[in-house]
């Protein structure tokens, strides 16, 4: 006897859309990079990836770094920042078995 599933379908898409905001803090980050000839891939990570191939919106961005701490990349994106001119932003490092981190980027 065949059992069949009645599951809602899921549309998964197949490219992700930038919002402003998203877009901002993206190319903030490249630019992070480039100012310091940092040899860092940025890869994004978590719940943000699968929400926008979803096709919904999410407010929480988690970067990658394949061979600098957080804490390091963040003091490089404090200093291009204060370099540019603008408000340095909050740094929160986690502890948890490996070191993760969470920059707040407030971006008007």
């Amino acid at each position: 006897m065949a059992s069949s599933c009645t599951a809602p379908c899921v549309q998964v898409k197949d490219t992700i859309d930038l919002n402003d905001k998203e877009k901002l803090i993206f190319d903030r980050l490249l630019e992070v990079l480039q100012h310091f000839n940092l040899q860092t891939q940025l890869r994004v990570a978590g719940g943000w990836v699968r929400d926008k191939l979803l096709g919904k919106e999410c407010y929480d961005i988690d970067i990658a770094l394949d061979n600098m701490l957080g804490r390091e990349f963040c003091d490089k994106v404090n200093e291009y920042l204060s370099h540019k001119g603008e408000e340095k932003q909050g740094i929160g490092v986690i502890q948890w078995y490996v070191l993760l981190f969470c920059f707040f980027v407030k971006l008007a």
